[in-house]
């Protein structure tokens, strides 16, 4: 009995190694982004949604997120880029909860949006944490037609999106998405 108990370890063993390998397989791109949250101290940012705006610049927009280094780009609209600068930072929380990275996009010299990737396992605080502070989802719809249910809130300055439900790949992230003014208006 000892040896068929020893074997069922040593097979399960295995089965969990060689699925470990394949989620991590298939998810090379985002285990960077872990190891930097893992290993590196990054900072804590206030997001204040509300006081942002698709009038900002870039130096409103470092003004906004005093404190926090943010590392900005050009990007071409031409390659199918959602912005012609991009500025991002790795995080370690974002209004108090654990946060992966922010990204902000400007088009035209303005803010056009602000998305925080959000760790997997705080899905469901994050998701409670919306509703708390801006009530039930005015609307919910899809990404895409292979992405996900969102939950959206319009607010005075624009639209705020989010993952309704959580992955069931621990390792993909969920996201809080803003988007400035105008886009408030566009439904899936």
């Amino acid at each position: 009995m000892n040896a068929v108990i020893e074997a069922w370890i040593k097979w399960t063993l295995v089965v969990v190694v060689c699925l470990a390998a394949l989620l991590a397989a298939l998810n090379l791109d985002r285990l960077a982004i872990y190891r930097s949250y893992l290993r590196e101290t990054s900072p804590e940012v206030a997001m204040r949604y509300a006081q942002l705006s698709g009038q900002m610049d870039e130096a409103a927009l470092r003004k906004h997120f005093e404190g926090v280094t943010l590392t900005c780009y050009n990007e071409s609209l031409q390659a199918g880029g959602m912005a012609e600068r991009i500025c991002y930072t790795s995080l370690d929380k974002a209004d108090g909860e654990a946060a992966l990275t922010m990204a902000a996009f400007l088009k035209k010299g303005r803010l056009a949006s602000v998305v925080v990737h959000v760790p997997w396992w705080v899905h469901g605080t994050w998701r409670e944490r919306l509703v708390a502070q801006y009530g039930t989802a005015h609307h919910a719809g899809r990404v895409s037609a292979l992405g996900g249910p969102v939950l959206r809130w319009k607010l005075p300055n624009g639209m705020l999106e989010y993952n309704r439900d959580r992955s069931f790949n621990p390792l993909e992230w969920s996201a809080i998405f803003w988007t400035a003014g105008g886009a408030a208006a566009v439904t899936p």
